[in-house]
């Protein structure tokens, strides 16, 4: 199963790019228009595959962590156990971002649909997605606490946030216009907080090695989760609560 693994890391790592450059195009672009929905498409598609990748990745670390992470090594029992802990607890981390990608993805479009179909975002199927990110949430915020993680106790509250957010969404009998972009764009910005924050727990973080040491390499995996709080409340500051039609 390592060779599966790392086949699937080539394509995470290749669509990636992709999306990360994807993300600001529809970001830059006129709110509506042809191009702004076809570049949304593009970063829906491609955030999509590396969201998907991202989830088969941490489910099969999960289940077998030395093997996967470190097959060609011979540990004794104590160290082996311990690096399956290590690999298990992160892996966790990572589930809890791909999950997140994917719930604010399908938020993000659901939502939309609403204007057609108020009961668009009521699926079973949705529904459980967000139940599994908010208990993902949980069990990654139980593990940050054990193991004195602020980064893990920070996004494990954001998750619980999102799951908590969009489940309320779905109890609105039918969306006005600026609920729906609210919740669009609202799913959309937190699924490039996942990108970017992964993006950082890996290749970013080696780039900027040298320039951020101990404590301070944190820095670039919060900073996507401030960024995209501030771009949220900016959001909801433009299309403001209104009341139903």
């Amino acid at each position: 199963m390592h060779w599966v693994h790392g086949y699937l890391l080539q394509i995470h790592i290749g669509i990636g790019a992709m999306a990360l450059l994807a993300f600001w195009l529809p970001v830059a672009s006129r709110k509506g228009s042809r191009f702004h929905r076809n570049a949304g498409w593009v970063f829906v598609i491609t955030m999509s595959v590396v969201a998907a990748t991202a989830i088969t990745m941490s489910l099969m670390v999960l289940a077998d962590p030395v093997g996967i992470r470190a097959p060609e090594r011979n540990f004794d029992m104590a160290r082996g156990l311990q690096v399956a802990r290590e690999q298990r607890m992160f892996s966790l981390f990572l589930l809890m971002l791909g999950v997140l990608t994917a719930t604010g993805l399908r938020h993000g479009l659901l939502a939309l649909r609403t204007r057609t179909n108020p009961a668009a975002l009521r699926s079973p199927l949705h529904l459980s997605q967000l139940v599994i990110l908010g208990v993902l949430g949980i069990g990654v915020g139980i593990v940050g606490i054990n193991s004195s993680s602020m980064l893990l106790m920070v996004f494990a509250a954001i998750s619980m946030s999102a799951s908590f957010n969009a489940l309320r969404e779905t109890r609105i009998a039918r969306m006005t216009r600026n609920q729906r972009l609210r919740a669009h764009f609202g799913g959309l910005i937190g699924t490039g907080v996942g990108a970017y924050t992964a993006f950082f727990a890996f290749g970013g973080s080696r780039l900027l090695s040298d320039i951020l040491s101990g404590q301070w390499q944190v820095i670039p995996w919060i900073l996507p989760a401030v960024i995209g709080t501030i771009a949220i409340k900016r959001v909801e500051r433009q299309y403001p609560e209104e009341a139903p039609a």
